[in-house]
C-alpha cells in the first residue's frame, strides 16, 4: 500500500515542472504567519523522500524562493540528497551558496562542512585536495575546530593523491588511536620509506587495553592493508631483526582479532552511529535517576530517624 502511495505521489509531483508547486505554495502563503514554524526543511524532506535532487536544487536556487530555505537544516538536507545521488559538484555549489548567506552568522556550519569535505574526498583529485586544505586554513582562521572526522577525510585524500607528507602533517593534529588514523599513519610512513618509524606505532597497538565488548569490530585497531604495507616495506629493507619484531607484533594483533579486512575507503566513509550515543545518554539518565532516587530515599530515611520521637524500645 505504501509503495503505491509513493508511486502516486511521485507521479503527481512530476506532472508539473520541477519546482512550480513549491513556488506557488510560497507565493500563496507569503502573507500568512505560522508563529516560529518554517516550511523550508519540511519541503526539503519531501524532496529527499521522493529522491528528487534536481528539483531540490532548482527550488533552492530559484529567485522566487528567496528566503524560504534560509535555515541550516534545509541546506543540510539538500546537500545530503545531492551527495546520495553522487551530484558532487552540485553539493559544493550549495555549500558555497550557504557560505555566502552566512545563516545565523555561521560561515562553516559543522554538518554541512563535513558533507562538503566528504564530497571533495569522493572527487579524489589534486584540485579537490587543494580545496580541502584551503577550506581548513580559512576555517581555522575563522576559529573553527577541525574535528577528527574532517582530518581523516583530508588525510586519506592526501594519501590517495600520493602526498603522504601532507597526510602525516594533518594527522599530527589528532592524538586519538582510531583505526583509520593509525592505518593512514602507517601507510604514509611506509610510502616515505620510514617503516622503522611505523614499527613503534604498531607496537603501541598491542599495548592498548580496550574494554571487553561483544562486538568483534570494536576490537579492530588497524587495517590489513596497512599491515601489508608495513610488511612489504620491511622486506625491502632486508633487516632481519626488524622483520622478526614485526612478525611478533603481527602475530599478537592477529591472535587478539585486532586486524580488520575492511578497506580504508569503507572505514573513512562509515556513517556515524548516532543512535548509540542516544542509547548511551538514556543509560546515563537512568543511572542518574537511580542515583538521585537512592539519595532521595536516604535523605528521607535520615530525616525520619532524626525527627522520630523516642519510644520505649529506644530507652532500653
Amino acid at each position: 500500500m505504501a509503495s503505491n502511495i509513493d508511486r502516486y505521489a511521485n507521479a503527481m509531483w512530476l506532472k508539473s515542472s520541477k519546482f512550480d508547486q513549491t513556488i506557488r505554495f510560497n507565493q500563496q502563503h507569503q502573507g500568512l504567519r505560522f508563529g516560529a514554524f518554517v516550511f523550508g526543511p519540511v519541503v526539503m524532506r519531501m524532496y529527499y523522500y521522493l529522491n528528487q535532487p534536481d528539483a531540490a536544487l532548482a527550488a533552492l536556487q530559484a529567485k522566487e524562493m528567496e528566503g524560504f530555505f534560509d535555515q541550516m537544516a534545509s541546506y543540510q538536507i539538500a546537500m545530503s540528497l545531492l551527495y546520495k545521488n553522487e551530484k558532487y559538484q552540485e553539493v559544493l555549489d550549495v555549500f558555497e551558496l550557504l557560505q555566502e548567506k552566512r545563516i545565523g552568522g555561521i560561515r562553516y556550519p559543522k554538518n554541512c562542512f563535513t558533507i562538503a569535505v566528504a564530497t571533495l574526498y569522493k572527487l579524489n583529485t589534486q584540485e579537490s585536495l587543494t580545496k580541502v586544505l584551503k577550506l581548513f586554513e580559512h576555517a581555522e582562521e575563522y576559529g573553527m575546530f577541525i574535528n577528527r572526522r574532517l582530518i581523516i577525510f583530508a588525510a586519506a585524500l592526501a594519501l590517495k593523491q600520493n602526498h603522504p607528507h601532507i597526510a602525516l602533517e594533518l594527522l599530527s593534529k589528532s592524538t586519538v588511536t582510531h583505526i583509520s588514523v593509525c592505518s593512514i599513519k602507517v601507510m604514509a610512513l611506509c610510502e616515505q620509506d620510514q617503516v622503522e618509524v611505523a614499527l613503534p606505532l604498531l607496537r603501541s597497538l598491542i599495548q592498548i587495553d580496550l574494554p571487553n565488548t561483544s562486538k568483534p569490530e570494536k576490537s579492530f585497531r588497524i587495517l590489513s592493508e596497512a599491515v601489508l604495507a608495513a610488511e612489504t616495506a620491511l622486506e625491502k629493507t632486508g633487516k632481519k631483526d626488524l622483520i622478526a619484531e614485526f612478525e611478533r607484533i603481527k602475530k599478537s594483533l592477529q591472535e587478539n582479532n585486532n586486524i580488520s579486512d575492511k578497506k580504508l575507503d569503507m572505514i573513512v566513509l562509515e556513517p556515524i552511529e548516532v543512535f548509540k550515543k542516544q542509547e548511551f545518554r538514556k543509560q546515563d539518565k537512568a543511572t542518574l535517576a537511580a542515583s538521585f532516587y537512592g539519595k532521595h530515599q536516604r535523605r528521607e530515611s535520615a530525616s525520619y530517624h532524626s525527627h522520630r520521637r523516642q519510644g520505649l524500645a529506644d530507652l532500653e
